[in-house]
C-alpha cells in the first residue's frame, strides 16, 4: 500500500506570514524573537515525516533567527539613543489618546526619557509619548537666567554655610564662608565666598605624580594665586573646588587643611546665614579708638 507523502509543506516564512497577519489584527507590534523561537518549533512539531526538514535548511532558519534577534537588539538600542538625544529639544508626535481613542498631537520640550519594557518613552507636558510617534524635532531650549539678584545682596557681608557639589557624581559637601559679593550665571546665581576652610584630598590635575609631597609643594608654589582643589568631606565624598589659596596646614598625620577665598556656591544652596561678628568687632574696634 502506497503512502502519498505531503505535496505541500509550510515553511517558516509561510507560518510568520500568517502570524503577522493575525498579529496586525490584533493591533500588536509584530513578532519577537520569542515568537520566532515558539514558530520554528511548531515547524518542526509538524514536519512531514516522510519528507523531514534537510538539516541545511534548519541551520539556514536557525541563522535567519540568530540574524533576527541581532536586528530587534540594534533596533531597540538605535531607539533609545534617538530617544536620549531628544532631551530638551522641541518635539511635536502624533499619539492616541487612550481616553477618546482620536488622534492627538502633542508638542513640546522633552523633560525625560524612562524605558519600559525594552521601549523608549519621552515626557512631554507631562504625558507619554513613545519616541517612534515623533514626527518633527526642533533645536535644543535655551534658557536663560533672568534672576533679580538684587534680592541677595543683603546677605553680603554675612557669613554664611551651603553647598558645593560634584554633578558627575552627585556627591554633596557643605562648605562656611563669608559672602563677599554675588554673580550671574548663565544658568544660576553664585555667591562667592571667603575664608572657606577645606580638608585637601588631592590636587584636581591630569598631571599624575608619586611624590608624596607632590600636595605640599604645589599648595606652596600657588600660595595667593588661583588653585583646582579636590576636598574631602572625611566621610568619602570628594568634590573639585576651585579658589585662591589664602593659607594652608599640614598636620603630623598628613591631613592637610586649606582656606580658601573666591570660591563660589549656587545661593540656591545657602541653607544658614548669621552676622559676621568679626566684622562688627573690628567696627566697634574702630569707633573706640576714634573716641579716644
Amino acid at each position: 500500500m502506497a503512502v502519498n507523502g505531503v505535496t505541500h509543506q509550510k515553511t517558516i516564512q509561510d507560518i510568520i506570514n500568517a502570524s503577522e497577519n493575525k498579529a496586525n489584527e490584533r493591533n500588536t507590534d509584530g513578532l519577537g524573537k520569542d515568537d520566532f523561537l515558539k514558530l520554528l518549533i511548531t515547524q518542526l512539531t509538524h514536519q512531514d515525516p516522510m519528507n523531514p526538514v534537510d538539516d541545511k535548511e534548519f541551520i539556514a532558519q536557525m541563522a535567519q533567527f540568530s540574524t533576527l534577534e541581532q536586528m530587534q537588539n540594534m533596533n531597540s538600542d538605535f531607539s533609545q539613543i534617538k530617544a536620549f538625544s531628544m532631551i530638551g529639544k522641541t518635539v511635536t508626535a502624533s499619539i492616541i489618546n487612550k481616553g477618546t481613542n482620536a488622534q492627538e498631537v502633542i508638542q513640546g520640550i522633552v523633560d525625560s526619557v524612562t524605558i519600559e519594557n525594552g521601549k523608549s518613552i519621552l515626557n512631554v507636558n507631562g504625558k507619554d509619548v513613545p519616541v517612534d510617534s515623533v514626527i518633527s524635532v526642533e533645536g535644543e531650549r535655551i534658557i536663560h537666567n533672568d534672576e533679580d539678584i538684587s534680592k541677595y545682596t543683603g546677605l553680603i557681608g554675612h557669613k554664611v554655610e551651603g553647598i558645593v557639589y560634584d554633578s558627575s557624581t552627585a556627591d554633596m559637601i557643605g562648605v562656611a564662608g563669608v559672602l563677599k559679593e554675588i554673580q550671574r550665571g548663565i544658568y544660576e546665581n553664585y555667591g562667592v565666598l571667603d575664608g572657606v576652610s577645606v580638608n585637601v584630598a588631592a590636587i584636581n590635575t591630569e598631571f599624575v605624580s608619586a611624590d608624596p609631597e607632590f600636595r605640599t609643594n604645589y599648595l606652596t608654589s600657588n600660595l595667593g594665586e588661583k588653585v583646582n582643589l579636590i576636598i574631602s568631606d572625611g566621610n568619602g565624598g570628594e568634590v573639585p573646588v576651585t579658589g585662591v589659596l589664602n593659607n594652608f596646614h599640614v598636620e603630623d598625620s598628613g591631613r592637610i587643611t586649606a582656606v580658601l577665598d573666591r570660591v563660589q556656591i549656587s545661593v540656591d544652596s545657602i541653607y544658614k546665614i548669621k552676622e559676621n561678628l568679626d566684622s562688627i568687632n573690628d567696627e566697634a574696634a574702630g569707633e573706640g579708638g576714634e573716641m579716644e
